[in-house]
């Protein structure tokens, strides 16, 4: 039995339509260390009650009068609205976890804050939560920026369950900023003619698996599996053993960066090379 008296606690805010954040949470924090989560709404996609669950999408009708370039910036105009309405629950979510006494909050989610395309904007999420809660507080972007750092990234290749358009002019250039050179961003084929969050969970780890390694780069020392709700944990081990590189994915590096901030010094197996450097 695990007494839980002195515990040290993770609060973490999720995308109301993600179902992997906890369970991937679960089953590598150890027992030592409860997780607490708080979902926030994330526009259309994870609608109120009372409120439409319709995808904001451009219908194909609009989308043959405009450039390709065009109908991607406006699905992504629309994708990033909804992600603004979901950042303007941070504040409540990040308030209502600080109830629990956690020594960390969370934010699980990697698109709310790379979706502008600039670390700025990511750095501006972690803070409201801090401002909120009065916790230190880490996002999703940073952990996997500062878990590539300490793995010695420097040269990526990013493939996630986004389209190529919103990959290579969103994140790559916030990668970029953060020093690292980006070599190549794909997103998932499936993914092309989605986009909507509630089908992201959906694709199998060997998907993935088969994906990240036919795009890989050879010249790339770390592949970049971001995507929270995609189950990329899953794939990280086999990934690494098959391509001879550095596999990250998000909700591992950001389990890894709450455990560091915990003071975690215990490697942990079976999740790939990142978690097993905990020291």
């Amino acid at each position: 039995m695990v007494d839980l008296t002195n515990t040290r606690r993770i609060g973490a805010l999720v995308p109301a339509t993600n179902p992997v954040v906890e369970p991937d949470f679960y089953r590598v924090v150890p027992p030592e260390i409860t997780v607490h989560f708080e979902r926030m709404w994330n526009g259309a996609w994870g609608s109120q009650p009372g409120t439409s669950t319709e995808s904001g999408h451009v219908d194909s009708g609009h989308r043959l009068s405009m450039s390709s370039a065009e109908a991607n910036e406006v699905e992504w105009a629309l994708f990033g609205f909804d992600v603004v309405k979901m950042n303007d629950d941070v504040a409540r979510g990040a308030s209502a976890l600080s109830n629990i006494g956690p020594d960390v909050l969370v934010y699980a989610c990697t698109s709310g804050t790379w979706h502008k395309g600039y670390m700025a904007y990511d750095r501006s999420m972690a803070k409201l939560m801090e401002e909120a809660s009065g916790v230190e507080s880490i996002t999703a972007v940073s952990s996997c920026i500062a878990a590539m750092r300490r793995m010695g990234s420097r040269k990526l290749s990013i493939a996630g369950p986004y389209r190529n358009y919103h990959l290579r002019n969103r994140l790559k250039p916030l990668m970029e900023e953060a020093g690292f050179e980006v070599l190549s961003a794909d997103g998932a084929p499936w993914m092309e003619d989605s986009m909507n969050p509630r089908e992201i969970d959906m694709d199998p780890p060997q998907a993935i698996i088969d994906f990240a390694a036919e795009v890989a780069q050879d010249d790339a020392d770390t592949i970049f599996l971001p995507g929270t709700a995609w189950r990329a944990l899953d794939a990280a081990e086999e990934l690494e053993r098959r391509l001879g590189k550095t596999v990250i994915t998000v909700n591992q590096a950001t389990i890894w960066m709450a455990l560091r901030r915990l003071g975690w010094t215990k490697p942990i197996d079976g999740f790939g090379s990142l978690l097993r450097s905990l020291e």
